[in-house]
This record gives C-alpha cells, structure tokens and sequence, in this order.
C-alpha cells in the first residue's frame, strides 16, 4: 500500500506538518505583507504545490528508490545545490548590477530673506 503502514497516521501527521508553524508560513506571511494578499495566496498555493509533491512521493516510497541506486540520488542531490548556487549567484549579480538610489534627505524649506522691517 505505497510504502505505509497505517494511512490514517500519516494522514494525521501530513496535516500536522502542514499545518504547523514554520517557513512555510512565514514566507506566505511575508509575501502577503510585501506585495499584498493576491500575491500570499498564490504563495500559499505554491507551498501547498510542493508540500503535496513531497507528500506523494514520499507515500509512493521514494526514499527507498533512491537507496536502492544510489547513483541516481547523488545525480538529484548535486542538481538541487546547483540549482541553489544558481539561485544564489543570480541573487548576488542583481544586486550588484542595481543602480544606487541617491541618499534621501528631508525636503529644504525655502530661505526667506529679510528685506527691511519685520513682515
């Protein structure tokens, strides 16, 4: 049955995991907070995306396709820290390239001159 013993335990705990307080959420939240709710809902529907991609994997027992060709994980381990070293490194150049934004100082109020007597 997919590689699991008692479904309703790991459903019980998928739901724990998912539900739980974590990066997860706090990326959600900051996204939302950033650039508004449309933009946390669909960071939401990503991280549900890929919260159930390991999910099912995960039930189709993976982990054990992996141990048993182990060429097989070294070639997904050393694409995944590609993938971040790219994600890095783009990262870096952005912002590297950005152009410097002038310092922001407080708008000069106009100098009134005296002309002669009091006004």
């Amino acid at each position: 049955m997919l590689g699991i013993t008692d479904i309703w335990t790991y459903v019980l705990g998928t739901i724990a995991i998912i539900l739980l307080p974590g990066p997860n959420s706090l990326f959600v939240l900051s996204t939302a907070a950033r650039r508004g709710v449309p933009s946390g809902y669909r960071a939401a529907a990503g991280v549900f995306l890929g919260d159930t991609v390991l999910m099912v994997l995960s039930a189709g027992g993976v982990a054990s396709l992996l141990k048993a060709y182990p060429p097989l994980f070294l070639v997904i381990k050393y694409a995944g820290a590609a993938y971040l070293g790219y994600v890095g490194l783009s990262m870096l150049w952005r912002a590297w390239r950005r152009p410097r934004q002038p310092q922001r100082h407080p708008p000069r109020l106009p100098s009134r001159t005296r002309s002669g007597g009091p006004p």
